[in-house]
């Protein structure tokens, strides 16, 4: 179903306005090519280069603003269902990041005997200890987090939640294929502290609504430029597909 919604926004983007997009520049219409094969630039391409690139991988050194801004262009022409786009993206830089995990730490100090995930105060401190050490080591490399945010339509006739989070993750997808258009560019989506990133205090800091929902942080750093992590991707295992048409597949 969620397919069939998305797939549906899309047939509604005319190709003149897609191709003119930033994610639309993958494109190409090259004259002959063989069953198979993708000429390097299409979209394809980019899905199959588009990689979670992961801290262990980090390498301290600056992204450019205009690369984040050229991300942020290509979320803007994901599809979705109303008047608005639904996401809203929240740029964190170094300080602000820093602010952001020094609330998370906060926000468990005075909760985590009541979320049941440390059964003791020496086991939440063991990982207090090492979630602030991640400050300056796991994340420190990092030049932007990206709070993802689902800006919940206001108005009576309102789209489903469902349908907005789609939409909201069409726009993380963009960035994320755009990203693979940068060699050393390095990112991933990810869903941050459970308890903290739905609680009211991340909802303050980040200026959300009562009923807008934070998706966790898409993680820009910088990466060495020839890394290229291997990914193989197999029908059998990584498609699950049912064919329900009459003769062969074409």
């Amino acid at each position: 179903m969620v397919f069939a919604y998305v797939y549906e926004l899309l047939c509604k983007t005319s190709w003149t306005d897609y191709l003119r997009s930033p994610l639309g520049s993958f494109m190409s219409s090259p004259s002959k090519v063989s069953e198979g094969e993708e000429p390097e630039g299409t979209l394809f391409a980019a899905c199959t280069a588009r990689r979670s690139v992961f801290p262990r991988s980090y390498v301290k050194r600056d992204v450019p603003r205009a690369v984040v801004d050229r991300l942020l262009s290509a979320a803007m022409y994901a599809p979705y269902h109303g008047p608005k786009p639904p996401w809203r993206f929240v740029v964190l830089g170094r300080q602000a990041m820093v602010d952001m995990q020094r609330l998370t730490l906060s926000f468990y100090d005075e909760n985590w005997r009541d979320l049941g995930k440390h059964s003791t105060e020496y086991e939440y401190q063991r990982w207090r200890s090492k979630t602030e050490e991640e400050i300056t080591g796991r994340w420190g490399p990092v030049s932007y987090m990206i709070a993802i945010v689902v800006k919940r339509q206001a108005g009576s006739k309102r789209v489903p939640m469902w349908e907005e989070i789609c939409a909201t993750a069409c726009a993380v997808q963009n960035m994320h294929l755009q990203a693979s258009r940068h060699p050393g560019l390095a990112c991933y989506w990810s869903s941050w502290h459970a308890a903290a990133r739905d609680s009211e205090d991340m909802a303050e800091y980040l200026g959300m609504g009562s009923e807008d929902q934070c998706l966790g942080f898409f993680i820009v750093a910088a990466c060495d430029p020839t890394f290229n992590p291997r990914r193989c991707r197999y029908p059998e295992v990584h498609l699950d597909t049912d064919w329900r048409v009459d003769g062969p597949k074409s």
